[in-house]
């Protein structure tokens, strides 16, 4: 029986970033106050020419985690900083976290940032047309939004303005992706009175195991008196568009990865692992069936003894870097 191991090291980047604490735009937090979102961005010393650039967004279930990359478990920031010795450019970004705003505002800033980077690739040493994205869990959600619904303005957003320059990207990689969030509703209702998923050993360990099954409520800003993950599921359930809560249900499935499946996406590469118990492999599987049926190009690899990272192994993990790589 797979058992994933109980404690996995923390993966900082091996190497500091050439620029540091990049301010990319000024936005508000539920309580009004003003927040100043950065990014990392890492490249080879010497590099003058512009050349590709991968953005990685990191993973926490949307409630933890920080583009600094000092306390995730997670390898795929590591390992992506290893190629600024091959000309590649990696960003991380800051996004809001739904304990400062919720959605649809982390995919606003997570479309902001590319926007950004094109607006300043010659300051930067980037290629604004040789840009893919990277995310793992949450992070891989936001990959996805930015990577496939790039031609609809209701999710573009105005944080951090550049928008004469579009947010869209040439390749994506999502790992243990978030794909359809109103099944996610479902399921994770279902499941909140059985046992709490066990984050041990994850990427994400540092949220409590209570407070996870309930992240389909909190995304979207569904808190409160009375307001419960269960109570959100029932409205879904009655399918009453007039009830003063559907909002919620339609913002939940407004930034789920599943709806701007097209024909149109750029290439995408689906990770997953058998074992995961935060995120369950179906999605995965789902996402991919609706990009093959609309004929993107799409591939998907399971791995039956994975489970909900930080790393898929390193065979898999390589693959991905190696997909972005060649599409850029």
């Amino acid at each position: 029986m797979y058992t994933p191991p109980k404690v996995k090291p923390l993966c900082p980047p091996e190497q500091p970033p050439r620029y540091e604490d990049v301010p990319y735009a000024q936005v508000k937090l539920n309580d009004g106050k003003a927040y100043t979102l950065k990014m990392d961005i890492y490249q080879a010393q010497d590099q003058t020419e512009p050349g590709p650039c991968i953005v990685y967004y990191f993973g926490g279930g949307w409630l933890w985690g920080e583009y600094k990359q000092t306390t995730q478990k997670a390898v795929y920031c590591r390992d992506l900083v290893r190629l600024a010795a091959q000309g590649y450019t990696v960003v991380c970004p800051d996004y809001r976290l739904v304990s400062q705003a919720p959605f649809p505002a982390c995919i606003h800033d997570s479309k902001a940032a590319i926007r950004f980077l094109k607006a300043n690739a010659a300051k930067f040493n980037i290629d604004p047309d040789r840009i893919g994205v990277l995310g793992n869990s949450a992070g891989a959600h936001l990959a996805a939004m930015v990577a496939m619904s790039a031609d609809h303005t209701e999710l573009e957003g105005d944080v951090g303005g550049n928008l004469t320059f579009s947010s869209r990207v040439k390749a994506a990689c999502l790992f243990y992706c978030p794909a359809d969030l109103i099944e996610v509703l479902r399921v994770s209702a279902a499941a909140v009175e059985g046992i709490a998923k066990d984050l041990t050993g994850t990427e994400i360990e540092n949220m409590s195991n209570d407070k996870a099954g309930h992240v389909p409520a909190l995304i979207v800003g569904y808190t409160g008196l009375g307001r419960t993950i269960t109570k959100l599921a029932e409205v879904l359930d009655r399918g009453d568009t007039t009830d003063p809560d559907w909002h919620f249900i339609e913002l939940t499935k407004q930034c789920s990865p599943i709806e701007y499946v097209s024909e149109k996406n750029p290439p995408i590469a689906l990770f997953h692992g058998g074992h995961d118990g935060v995120v369950p492999m179906e999605q995965g599987e789902m996402l991919y069936h609706a990009l093959l049926k609309a004929n993107a190009d799409a591939t998907y690899i399971s791995y039956s003894y994975g489970g909900h990272g930080p790393s898929l192994g390193e065979q898999i993990d390589q693959f991905a870097y190696r997909f972005l790589m060649d599409r850029l």
